[in-house]
């Protein structure tokens, strides 16, 4: 299994420079992810159609959120990530929730809570590598990362 991360669903969905290795990635089999990446999707996926839409930092996407339009779009986020989490074929698997294993996996790896779970899922699920384009999981041994 490999799980797969926030930024290479973000990477597929909008054109960035390493969107072709997000869609060999999104090609492999057995693929996962958990809530937590997804909703890092959807927030992120969310923020970039707002800022298409002129709203430029977290507080006026706060009050953008509330509006008419702001829930519209951040409808489409969701239904855009959720989209392409089901046509690419990737299983949600629960997360690890136990905070003293989440604390400890922070302190270990220097990792920032969300990381953490990421790192505590694929361990409570046998989970040996990890799709990403971020270095936070470099210090991570026996995560094997794959960029592509």
């Amino acid at each position: 299994m490999i799980y797969i991360d926030t930024n290479v669903l973000y990477s597929y969905l909008f054109e960035t420079p390493i969107s072709e290795n997000a869609e060999r990635i999104l090609e492999l089999p057995e693929k996962v992810t958990s809530k937590v990446a997804i909703n890092e999707a959807v927030y992120v996926v969310f923020r970039r159609l707002a800022r298409d839409k002129g709203i430029t930092n977290v507080y006026e996407a706060k009050k953008f959120a509330k509006l008419k339009e702001g829930q519209y779009l951040l409808e489409q986020a969701y239904s855009t990530v959720m989209e392409l989490v089901q046509l690419s074929g990737i299983t949600v698997v629960e997360e690890e929730d136990d905070f003293e294993i989440l604390k400890d996996i922070s302190r270990e790896y220097g990792l920032l809570p969300n990381d953490a779970i990421i790192v505590a899922t694929c361990v409570k699920h046998g989970i040996t590598k990890i799709a990403t384009f971020d270095s936070d999981f470099d210090n991570v041994p026996f995560l094997k990362i794959v960029r592509g």
